[in-house]
């Protein structure tokens, strides 16, 4: 039987037309390697999105926490300038990081499947950081343009509201219907509320007629707080009378050589005068006697010791002595330097005083010190009279100048007006901060999800190979909804908590004119999806998540991130 076995076995093989099918052994594919029961990025990967997402989310709350003292620190327009720089960079990497994320998910993908077109590390990265150019670009045409979209009258009500968030910051102004604490706008949900005020503000009707009454004292305490304050302002005087205690000793000094100077000239005439006379009354002449044929004779011999000028009249005393005066001073010539203040010569002689009182050194005084015209600065006062003659005169002069400003016409808040530069600086202090702050507390809570969604996956990558293979699939899909739900949950939850400022009689008031005004913007352009009340709720979210986030935040920026200032450093 086994003989007979193996021709049959060679003919099947080798006669035409035999079955030439592989035994079943040769059937049995080459081994391959495993494939992960989770497709897609590797663990490797897993992990450096992982650190990459975490130190964003550092430095975004870390930024958040320096927003917030933005605002609670009366900000310049420089400062709010250059945390809206680092605003937008952190935003343009906080997108290239989920470009990041979805280009290498396709890169894997495409070598699972073993396409020839896999995108090289190099595009990758050349790609993300195209993207952060791309969204700061962006983000800088888009509040540029909401800034020049804004109309002429929001500008001038956004310079008085600025105005009355300077005044709440330096602690000048008690707003009613607020917890009457001097310590609120320093803690965190004080802080934010200083940073919504703005743009809840704008939306109070005829807000420049009810703040008229105040407005200038308003203006006058902000012009006093840029001067330092009383105490300030005093040093300011104190700077520029030692100036002008310097210039009377270098002009005392001066003065006693100009002294010497007058005397010696009243000297001179006295003997060349006398010295002409006396040659006269040798020849029994006197200046009116002298026969015309000798005028001249008599001309040249002045000359020789006095440079009188050659058509000299004999009997002028006063243009001999003025020869005399020039003869001496040239012999004083850069010894005797004229003391002059602003143009004007200063006579020699003078005391501190008399030096001080001069309408020339009080005009540069005056100038120095911001004083209005007229106002006379003294040498010397006690408290209460530099006050009342120097500190309440500037601060009101001052104030009835900027007043003008904050009262202009509409018209010169257009673009190519008088004050369309102030106008746009107040625009930009006014809606940047709490769109910032709306876009990082979003950027914030977005990626932390998303930081959740890439620990979950890494976990069940890991614990793969211990979860029934059918249930994986559903749970790889599961995850994507984290951060999702992660994100709805904090912001309902945020929605529906309260603290001392959004519980206020005044918070409600604002948020009432707020949702009133939307509302009506909402029916003049027939929006389907009414903007109102998302608007609302978006300044809730702001109030309350700051308050609760900014410790932690800050803690971490001081702490953990060496105190990162992002450009802004607050004036002591």
């Amino acid at each position: 039987m086994t003989a007979l076995s193996q021709p049959t076995t060679l003919r099947d093989a080798l006669l035409p037309g035999a079955s030439t099918a592989p035994r079943a052994r040769d059937a049995t594919p080459a081994p391959t390697a495993p494939q992960s029961p989770l497709p897609g990025l590797s663990t490797a990967t897993l992990v450096g999105l992982i650190l990459l997402t975490a130190l964003y989310l550092a430095f975004e709350l870390a930024f958040n926490a320096r927003l917030l003292d933005v605002v609670g620190g009366g900000a310049s327009a420089d400062d709010v300038h250059h945390i809206e720089i680092s605003g937008r960079l952190l935003s343009g990497i906080a997108v290239a990081l989920v470009v990041l994320q979805g280009l290498l998910t396709w890169r894997a993908r495409c070598v699972r499947l073993g396409r020839a077109a896999t995108p090289r590390m190099g595009v990758v990265l050349l790609l993300c950081g195209l993207t952060v150019g791309g969204v700061y670009l962006g983000l800088q045409q888009l509040v540029d343009g909401i800034v020049a979209s804004r109309s002429t009258e929001f500008r001038r009500q956004a310079l008085n509201i600025t105005l009355i968030q300077q005044a709440i910051v330096d602690g000048r102004v008690q707003l009613t219907g607020m917890e009457q604490d001097a310590g609120l706008y320093a803690r965190p949900e004080g802080k934010a509320f200083l940073a919504l005020f703005p743009a809840m503000a704008a939306s109070v009707q005829e807000l420049d007629r009810k703040i008229e009454h105040a407005k200038l004292t308003l203006i006058a305490e902000h012009v006093g707080h840029q001067a330092g304050g009383i105490q300030g302002y005093y040093r300011s005087y104190q700077q520029a009378m030692d100036g002008v205690a310097k210039q009377w000793r270098d002009y005392s000094k001066l003065g006693s050589a100009n002294v010497d100077a007058e005397a010696e000239v009243a000297k001179q005439h006295r003997k060349a005068w006398n010295d002409y006379l006396s040659d006269l009354g040798k020849r029994g002449w006197t200046p009116s006697t002298v026969p015309g044929a000798y005028e001249g004779r008599v001309r040249q011999s002045v000359r020789q010791r006095v440079p009188v000028p050659s058509d000299w009249d004999l009997r002028d005393e006063a243009g001999f002595r003025a020869a005399v005066d020039r003869k001496v001073r040239s012999r004083f010539h850069g010894q005797v330097p004229e003391v002059k203040v602003r143009g004007q010569r200063i006579a020699p002689g003078l005391s501190q005083a008399a030096f001080t009182t001069h309408p020339a050194v009080q005009a540069e005084l005056r100038d120095q010190l911001k004083l209005p015209a007229g106002t006379s600065v003294p040498l010397s006062t006690d408290a209460e009279g530099f006050r009342r003659q120097l500190y309440d005169p500037m601060r009101m002069a001052r104030a009835r100048t900027e007043a003008a400003k904050y009262n202009a016409p509409l018209a010169t808040f257009a673009d190519g007006g008088s004050n369309a530069a102030q106008g746009l600086d107040a625009t930009r202090a006014a809606l940047v901060p709490p769109i910032a702050l709306l876009c990082s507390l979003l950027g914030a809570i977005g990626h932390l999800g998303k930081l959740v969604y890439l620990l979950c996956k890494l976990a069940l990558r890991l614990a793969a190979r211990q979860i029934p293979a059918a249930v994986l699939p559903r749970l790889g899909w599961a995850i994507l909804l984290v951060p999702f739900v992660l994100a709805a949950g904090i912001w309902t939850t945020l929605s529906h908590m309260d603290n001392s400022v959004t519980t206020s009689e005044l918070y409600q008031t604002l948020t009432a004119q707020t949702l009133q005004r939307n509302q009506a913007d909402d029916a003049q352009q027939q929006r389907s999806l009414p903007l109102a009340p998302a608007i609302v709720n978006a300044l809730h979210v702001v109030a309350v998540g700051q308050g609760y986030a900014y410790p932690y935040n800050e803690h971490l920026r001081v702490h953990y991130l060496q105190g990162i200032t992002f450009g802004y450093r607050p004036k002591d």
